[in-house]
């Protein structure tokens, strides 16, 4: 018993002295906690939904229509704004001013119960921003017409989805992999970059190659070009798996999905040899993971809408790499976009690939040769 408590103690004490480790254990489980508590609640922001004013017809037949606009408006997850026509609409949702269009049909005379046909218009690619709004639609048409939302579906509810080539919703699994490729290329690149790094400390090597006359940018470029080969070679395993085996959708070209994960991994590549200079050992590393890794996951559009986060939350995801990444690929896998319609986030991607290898620069000069 002696012994085992002497070796608890000693490890105690590591962990004491370790302030580093100390911190990460402290800060992260902190960080990751406050932002499941805020993702989950319900003071987030709404949906915009545009709604296409119906028009009054004699007999009352727009009763219904407008008990259904008063139900929508009631919904907490949504804010609805006036549209002036259905081609308005339309072009607010290709653009992304807002988030979905309802259009209710023009009444015509009849029961004061009978609501017209209403069809949700929704940007397709993201089932996050569908799914609440569909959800609300469906309860506002069965609140116009006095009944529970049927489980089967609710008659009379079109959803038409705009940026999918079929129209037609697809599988969960095309829905997901958008996400899965850009969370597990991004995951299995830092973990190699970033342990295969401090192994490269840990050894000397990086001393004797600081203190030789190769230059700072030639280090991290030969890094650079012996880590993305293996990292490549990663991330085309999780995309053929989810593509072939999956069966994950491809609408797009391939060579554009293929043009965004190089731009990821080149970046993250940087980021874990930046990273691994604050590290002293590998289990450092491996706590470095969820700080870096899980705030992308949860503000980078993969289970929440953006556009529902707190403003400064919305700013702060604009500057992590997965956020771009998920929806370029979402725009190319599901909506068959080109080069054209994901050219901001390809620049943004490019633009975090050029900030790590300068962070990594700049690391570097601060070792000693």
């Amino acid at each position: 018993m002696g012994r085992t408590m002497a070796l608890a103690v000693r490890i105690v004490r590591a962990f004491l002295h370790d302030r580093r480790s100390l911190a990460l254990v402290v800060v992260v489980p902190l960080v990751v906690m406050a932002l499941i508590g805020y993702l989950v609640g319900d003071d987030k922001e709404p949906l915009q939904v545009g709604v296409v004013t119906p028009q009054i017809n004699p007999g009352g037949g727009s009763a219904p229509a407008l008990r259904f606009a008063q139900a929508l408006e009631a919904e907490p997850a949504l804010e609805v704004v006036k549209v002036a026509d259905e081609a308005a609409g339309r072009r607010q949702v290709d653009d992304g001013r807002i988030d979905a269009l309802v259009i209710t049909a023009a009444g015509s005379p009849g029961p004061a119960s009978q609501l017209p046909p209403v069809t949700v218009v929704v940007p397709g690619e993201d089932v996050q921003v569908e799914g609440p709004i569909v959800q609300a639609a469906a309860r506002a048409v069965a609140a116009a017409q006095g009944q529970q939302v049927p489980l089967g579906g609710v008659p009379g509810l079109t959803i038409e989805r705009v940026d999918l080539p079929s129209g037609q919703r697809p599988s969960t699994i095309s829905f997901a992999a958008p996400a899965m490729v850009t969370t597990f290329a991004f995951l299995f690149t830092f973990m190699l970059t970033s342990v295969a790094f401090l192994r490269e400390r840990s050894s000397g090597t990086l001393d004797r190659l600081l203190a030789s006359p190769i230059t700072k940018w030639e280090i991290l470029a030969g890094y650079l070009g012996g880590f993305l080969p293996f990292a490549a070679i990663q991330a085309a395993l999780v995309l053929g798996y989810a593509i072939v085996i999956l069966d994950a959708t491809v609408a797009g070209s391939l060579w554009l999905v293929v043009v965004v994960l190089v731009l990821l991994v080149i970046g993250v590549v940087n980021l874990g040899i930046a990273l691994s200079f604050f590290a002293r050992n590998e289990l450092q590393v491996v706590q470095f993971i969820p700080l870096v890794l899980l705030p992308q996951v949860f503000l980078g559009g993969l289970f929440w809408p953006v556009q529902t986060l707190w403003e400064p939350l919305t700013w702060l995801s604009i500057l992590f790499p997965v956020t771009h990444a998920v929806r370029a690929l979402r725009h190319v896998m599901l909506g068959g976009a080109g080069i054209e319609e994901i050219a901001t986030d390809l620049w943004a991607l490019l633009g975090f690939a050029v900030a790590m290898v300068l962070l990594g620069v700049l690391v570097l000069r601060r070792q000693r040769a």
